[in-house]
């Protein structure tokens, strides 16, 4: 009777110690997501950064047109 219990103790330990790793996993594929999205958040960001020096650029060729 006493090995059958162990036996059961160590599979549900074990199994405890595998739920714990998965646990693990999800929150690092939670983190990867997270870092995901502010990699996304960065190209959008170069994107507009891009965006407002060719504005610019445009303005300052106007505005050094309309002066000759």
């Amino acid at each position: 009777m006493d090995t059958e219990v162990d036996k059961l103790s160590l599979i549900l330990t074990e199994l405890l110690r595998l739920s714990l790793m998965l646990t693990e996993l999800l929150k690092l594929s939670l983190i990867d997501t997270e870092l995901l999205k502010l990699s996304l958040i960065d190209t959008e960001l170069l994107k507009l950064s891009l965006m407002a020096t060719e504005f610019f650029q445009h303005e300052h060729r106007n505005t050094g047109l309309d002066k000759h």
